[in-house]
C-alpha cells in the first residue's frame, strides 16, 4: 500500500536580536530520514507548482498555496512508485506546460491547470514509449514553442496553442530525419530568436510564429560552418548574444531583427581566438558581461552597444582564470563570485570602474574560497549561499555591506545545509512565491526538503504599503519615464519585468522623483517597488 504523503509541520525563530529575523518552516515531504528533493519550482495562476518525491510515488508533480494544508501531490503521473520527472515548467496563459514521463508515452508535453483531472498529456508527439523529448519551452505571443522529435522529421520546432490539435510542427528547418536542434529560444520584440542547424550550419534564426516566417535571419559564418550564436540578451532595443565568424572567434554580436543590422560589436580578442562574451547583465543602462582574455582568463566588461564603448572593467586575476561567476545587480552594483590570486573564491563587488570592482568580503580567509552562487534579491536584501568554512555551506543575507552579512538559518540546523548531492555547483532550487522564498534544505534530520524563509515584519510592512503608493509618468512613453515616490520608500528597490517575467531593470530608490530608462521594445512591462516587506506593483505601457 502506497504510503499517505503526509506533511509535518515544523518553525523555527531566529533571535529578535537580528534585524530582520527570518522565519523558516519546513515541510517535511518524504516522511523520516529520506529526501523529498523538491525542485523546479514555477508559479502559475497564483498557485506554486514543483517536482518532489514523497517515498511512495517518485518524482512527480507538487502543488501549493504556501501553507502546510495547501500543500499537496497534484497527480502521480507515472503511477506507483516510478518517476515522471516533470520537468522545464513553463507559465502560459494561466496553465503550466511541462515535459514528463508517464512511463507509457515516454517524455512527452503536458499541462496542468492546478487540478488533478486537469493534468494531463498534451499531445503524444512521438507515439510509442521512446517520446518526443520536447526542450527549449519559450512563450511568444500567447502560444508555446519548442524542440521535440516526431520520428518523421527529426528535432525541429513545434508550437502549440495548448490544446492537442493546435499543437504541430512549425517548420522542418533541416528537412527530412536530420535534425536542427533548435535552441536558445528567445522571445524579442514579438519575434522569436534561436539558433538551427541546416546545410548552412548552425546559425542565427527568427520566427514571427508562422512557418514561412521562420527563416535563417543571418549565415553568419558563410558556407556549412557554425556561428553558433548563443546567450540572446535584450538590451537597447536589440538583441545581444555571442557568434563566431570565419575571421574571429566567438565575440560579441548584436540584431536589431534584419540581416543588414546584425553585426558584430566588438573583436575582443582580435584574429581567431575567443572571447566568448556570457553572463549578460544590465546595469545603469549599461551592458555588462564576461569574457575571456587571452591568458588573462575571465574578465568583467562593459558595453553601451558601440565598438568603442565595449571595454574591460577589471582583470580581477592575471595570468590565470577568475572564475567569474553568479552575476547579480543589487542596489546600482553587481555581485559575483571571483577568484583572487592571495583570497580565493569569493565574493566581489563592481560598481562598474576599475578601482570600484573588488573584493566585498572574505568569507574564508586565505585560499580556500567561500565559492559563492545563486545570489538572489528578496525583501531588499541579497542573498545567496556560500561555504561558511570546510563541509557548511548556507545561506548568506547581505545588507550590502561586510558587516551586515552573515548566515542565515533556523537554530540548531544543519552543517551544509545546501550542499546539494555533494556537488559545490548544484544549483540552489529556489523561488520566491507570496513574499516568501522557497527553497531545498537539509536544516534538520528529515534530509532535503522543503523549506520557507519569510521576513519577521510582515504585518507593519503590510500596513505601510497600503498607505502609501507611487506614479509613473508619461504613461504610455518611449522608454523613458520618471517614478515618484514619497520619502518613506528611500533606500528600497524598483524592478522592471517584461512580459516573460524576467527582471530588465532594478535600481535602488535614492530620490523621490527617479528617471527610468528601460532601453527595451515597445509593449507592456511591470514595475514593481519593495521596501522591506511592502511591495507596490504598476504597469507601465513603452509605445
Amino acid at each position: 500500500m502506497k504510503k499517505t504523503a503526509l506533511t509535518i509541520f515544523c518553525m523555527f525563530w531566529i533571535s529578535l536580536s537580528f534585524a530582520q529575523a527570518p522565519v523558516f518552516t519546513c515541510f517535511d515531504l518524504n516522511i523520516g530520514s529520506n529526501s523529498s528533493d523538491p525542485r523546479h519550482f514555477t508559479e502559475s495562476n497564483g498557485k506554486l507548482f514543483f517536482c518532489a518525491n514523497d517515498g511512495s510515488h517518485g518524482y512527480e508533480l507538487w502543488l501549493s498555496d504556501g501553507t502546510l494544508t495547501g500543500t499537496k501531490l497534484l497527480k502521480d503521473i507515472q503511477a506507483g512508485s516510478g518517476d515522471s520527472f516533470p520537468d522545464s515548467m513553463i507559465d502560459m496563459n494561466g496553465k503550466i506546460y511541462f515535459i514528463a514521463d508517464d512511463g507509457i508515452n515516454g517524455n512527452e508535453l503536458w499541462v496542468s491547470d492546478g487540478t488533478t483531472a486537469g493534468t494531463q498529456l498534451l499531445k503524444d508527439i512521438y507515439f510509442g514509449t521512446k517520446g518526443s523529448n520536447p526542450y527549449a519551452l519559450s512563450v511568444l505571443n500567447g502560444k508555446l514553442y519548442f524542440q521535440a522529435n516526431d520520428s518523421v522529421h527529426g528535432v525541429e520546432i513545434w508550437v502549440s496553442d495548448g490544446t492537442s490539435a493546435g499543437t504541430q510542427i512549425l517548420k522542418d528547418i533541416n528537412p527530412g530525419l536530420s535534425n536542427s536542434y533548435p535552441i536558445g529560444l528567445t522571445s524579442f520584440n514579438s519575434k522569436l530568436y534561436f539558433n538551427a542547424t541546416d546545410a548552412n550550419g548552425t546559425e542565427l534564426w527568427i520566427s514571427d510564429g508562422t512557418s514561412v516566417g521562420t527563416q535563417i535571419l543571418k549565415d553568419i559564418n558563410p558556407g556549412s560552418s557554425n556561428s553558433d550564436p548563443y546567450n540572446f540578451t535584450p538590451y537597447n532595443a536589440k538583441l545581444y548574444f555571442s557568434a563566431k565568424e570565419n575571421n574571429t572567434g566567438i565575440e560579441l554580436w548584436t540584431t536589431d531583427g534584419t540581416s543588414s543590422g546584425t553585426t558584430m560589436v566588438k573583436d575582443i580578442v582580435p584574429g581567431t581566438l575567443t572571447s566568448s562574451p556570457r553572463q549578460f547583465t544590465e546595469m545603469n543602462g549599461k551592458l555588462y558581461f564576461v569574457a575571456e582574455v587571452g591568458a588573462l582568463g575571465n574578465s568583467l566588461f562593459v558595453t553601451d552597444g558601440t565598438d568603442a564603448g565595449t571595454v574591460i572593467v577589471k582583470h580581477i586575476y592575471n595570468g590565470s582564470t577568475s572564475g567569474i561567476h553568479s552575476i547579480k545587480n543589487y542596489r546600482n552594483k553587481l555581485y559575483f563570485k571571483a577568484e583572487d590570486s592571495l583570497l580565493g573564491r569569493e565574493l566581489f563587488v563592481s560598481d562598474g570602474t576599475d578601482t570600484g570592482t573588488k573584493l566585498f568580503k572574505d568569507i574564508i580567509p586565505g585560499m580556500g574560497g567561500s565559492l559563492p552562487t545563486d545570489l538572489f534579491v528578496y525583501k531588499n536584501r541579497l542573498y545567496f549561499r556560500a561555504s561558511a568554512g570546510s563541509n557548511d555551506v548556507q545561506l548568506w543575507q547581505s545588507d550590502g555591506t561586510p558587516t551586515g552579512t552573515f548566515v542565515v538559518a533556523p537554530p540548531n540546523g544543519n552543517a551544509n545545509a545546501l550542499y546539494i548531492y555533494s556537488q559545490a555547483f548544484d544549483p540552489l532550487q529556489h523561488t520566491i512565491y507570496n513574499n516568501t522564498v522557497f527553497f531545498c534544505a537539509n536544516y534538520n534530520s528529515n534530509g532535503y526538503e522543503l523549506w520557507s524563509m519569510q521576513d519577521t515584519t510582515t504585518s507593519i510592512t503590510k500596513q505601510f504599503s497600503s498607505l502609501h503608493t507611487f506614479s509613473l509618468y508619461p504613461n504610455p512613453n518611449n522608454g523613458t519615464f520618471t517614478l515618484e515616490t514619497t520619502n518613506d520608500f528611500k533606500n528600497g528597490i524598483v524592478s522592471v519585468y517584461d512580459v516573460l517575467g524576467r527582471e530588465i531593470y532594478q535600481s535602488q530608490i535614492t530620490t523621490s522623483k527617479l528617471p527610468i530608462t528601460l532601453n527595451q521594445p515597445k509593449g507592456i512591462y511591470l514595475v514593481k517597488l519593495q521596501l522591506d516587506d511592502a511591495v507596490l506593483t504598476k504597469r507601465v505601457t513603452v509605445e
